[in-house]
């Protein structure tokens, strides 16, 4: 299937650092399976809103078993594919 970009909800935008920063924190919801949201390309239609190091907080499979994923967005080019990368424990913690 494609992005719902109704279901991508910001939830929350956090300011950090200096001259007006922030991490923006999105909910989103869909019958798609993990591995087609995480594709390269799934997010375009949301290139407008992403910028690299938003976090999206992902229920996939909404209407069956769900599966919950946090990514973190890793490219929102213009143009080409925006890109995600699976959250796992901070490298540093």
């Amino acid at each position: 299937m494609a992005l719902n970009l109704r279901s991508l909800a910001l939830a929350n935008s956090t300011p950090y650092g200096t001259a007006g920063k922030t991490v923006n924190w999105y909910n989103y919801g869909t019958a798609d399976a993990v591995a087609t949201v995480i594709a390269a390309g799934y997010f375009n239609d949301a290139r407008a809103k992403l910028k690299v190091n938003d976090v999206i907080e992902a229920l996939c499979v909404a209407d069956g078993v769900g599966d919950r994923v946090s990514l973190i967005v890793t490219a929102a080019p213009a143009s080409g594919n925006v890109t995600v990368a699976v959250n796992t424990d901070a490298g540093g913690a």
